[in-house]
C-alpha cells in the first residue's frame, strides 16, 4: 500500500511539473482528447480508491501479543511439582502454596527424591512442606537418622553445589530436611533445564544436544521472532512457549535416526526455515557452517555439566 502511494504522489509531482510548461499543457491536451487514456486515467484512480477502501475495511493484522516466560515457567513448575505427587514420588502438605513455588527449589526435586531413595532402605514417600524461600520436607518414621542424614547431605552437596544450603533437623521420629538457595535468581536457561530433560527422556533422545539447539536458535527467548513467520524457542511455525521444547525433542529423535552424523541431524534445526531441510548442502554455506560448529561446541559443554538420561546406580 505504501510503495503504491509512493508512486502515486510521484505521478502527480510529475504531472504538476508537465502543466508548468506550455508545451506539455499542449501535450496534455492533445492526449486528453484520446478515449484510451481517459479509460487509464479513470481506471488507475478507481483501482487506488479499492485499495484504499480494502485496507479500511480490513485492516493490517495485528501481532500475537507476547507470551509471558515468568507465567509460563510458573505453571511449568507447579505441575512439575504436582506430576511427583500424582506419581507417588512426594506427599504435598495441605499448607503449601504450589502457586508460588521457586523453580530455583522446584527443579532439583528429582534430584532430592533420587538421593534419598539411593540412600534410605524401604523409605517413606517424603513430605513438602514448603517450597517457598526454603524447601522443605518431612521425612517420617524413621527413630534414628542419624548416618543416613549424613550421607544424604554429602550426596546432595555434590550434586546440587555450593550454592544449595542443606541441613536435617530432627524431633523424634520426625526428619525434616531444609534446602535454601543462595545464588542468584536463575535466567531462561536454567530454567528450560528440566523441561528439555522431561521431554527428551519420554522421547529418549539427548538433551544435551537440544539445549544447544535452543541456546543457539533463540537464545532461549520464548518470544524470538525468525524468518518466514517462525517463532519461538526453536524458530518453529507452530506450538508456543514451552510446547516447542516437545516437539524439538520428537523431532531431534527422528533427525538423529535418519541422518548420517551429528553435525547433519543439528543443520536441519538451522533456525532459517527456507534452507532448514536442505541438509545434505549445509556444509556450503558459510553462516549454516559456522551455526552448526557452534551447536556442536556447546553440546560438549551441556553433558560435560549432567545434561545426560545415563541412570545412575544405587549408592552401596
Amino acid at each position: 500500500m505504501n510503495l503504491i502511494l509512493l508512486w502515486t504522489a510521484l505521478a502527480i509531482v510529475w504531472f504538476i511539473g508537465i502543466c508548468m510548461t506550455q508545451k506539455g499543457r499542449a501535450v496534455i491536451r492533445i492526449l486528453w482528447r484520446s478515449l484510451k487514456v481517459k479509460l487509464i486515467l479513470i481506471a488507475w484512480v478507481l483501482g487506488i480508491a479499492a485499495i484504499a477502501i480494502a485496507y479500511a475495511i480490513h485492516p493490517a493484522e495485528e501481532k500475537p501479543a507476547p507470551i509471558d516466560e515468568q507465567s509460563q515457567y510458573q505453571q511449568y513448575t507447579t505441575s512439575a511439582i504436582q506430576k511427583l505427587c500424582d506419581q507417588g514420588e512426594l506427599i504435598i502438605d495441605m499448607n503449601c502454596n504450589l502457586d508460588s513455588a521457586a523453580p530455583e527449589l522446584a527443579y532439583i526435586l528429582p534430584t532430592i527424591l533420587s538421593n534419598y531413595n539411593l540412600i534410605v532402605t524401604h523409605p517413606t514417600t517424603p513430605i513438602l512442606e514448603s517450597i517457598k524461600g526454603t524447601l522443605q520436607i518431612k521425612m517420617v518414621g524413621y527413630k534414628q537418622f542419624k548416618n543416613r542424614g549424613i550421607r544424604l547431605i554429602k550426596a546432595l552437596q555434590r550434586d546440587l553445589g555450593p550454592r544449595y544450603e542443606s541441613v536435617i533437623e530432627s524431633n523424634d521420629t520426625d526428619h525434616i530436611l531444609k534446602i535454601t538457595y543462595t545464588g542468584k535468581p536463575w535466567d531462561n536457561e536454567h530454567l528450560c533445564n528440566l523441561p528439555v530433560i522431561e521431554a527428551c527422556l519420554r522421547e529418549r533422545t539427548d538433551p544435551a544436544v537440544l539445549m544447544s539447539i535452543i541456546r543457539h536458535t533463540s537464545d532461549f527467548q520464548m518470544n524470538y521472532q525468525g524468518k518466514n513467520n517462525t517463532s519461538g524457542l526453536l524458530a518453529l511455525d507452530s506450538g508456543k512457549g514451552l510446547e516447542q521444547i516437545a516437539i524439538g525433542a520428537h523431532r531431534l529423535k527422528t533427525v538423529l535416526t535418519t541422518s548420517p552424523t551429528l553435525a547433519d541431524a543439528v543443520a536441519q534445526f538451522y533456525p532459517d526455515a527456507e534452507h532448514r531441510n536442505k541438509f545434505e548442502n549445509w556444509r556450503k554455506d558459510p553462516q549454516k557452517h559456522y551455526w552448526v560448529g557452534q551447536v556442536l561446541t556447546d553440546i560438549q559443554y551441556y553433558r560435560s555439566n549432567g545434561m545426560t538420561l545415563a541412570p545412575r546406580k544405587r549408592a552401596e
